[in-house]
């Protein structure tokens, strides 16, 4: 089972408000690889842990949460991205 991306960009463009973004965050919050004309990412193959939903579950949640309520979440969140479009 994968997470299932919608390929929206709108996590993409609100990665400057986590406080995991480190370097990634351009002035106006969005990650500086995301071809904003595609919503897609331009290093997706190289993307960082924080951009890798599954990889990030089995690296951090695994104790926490289960897979299904993690995706649940995410998908929560990925709605409410959405709705608010930036």
């Amino acid at each position: 089972m994968m997470f299932e991306c919608e390929r929206c960009g709108q996590c993409c463009r609100r990665v400057g408000r986590t406080i995991l973004a480190g370097e990634l965050a351009l002035p106006d919050g969005s990650c500086r690889h995301l071809d904003k004309a595609t919503n897609l990412c331009r290093i997706y193959a190289e993307r960082p842990m924080i951009c890798r939903v599954d990889d990030f579950y089995d690296a951090y949640l695994t104790t926490t949460l289960s897979r299904e309520e993690f995706y649940r979440e995410n998908k929560e969140i990925c709605r409410r991205f959405q709705s608010e479009k930036i």
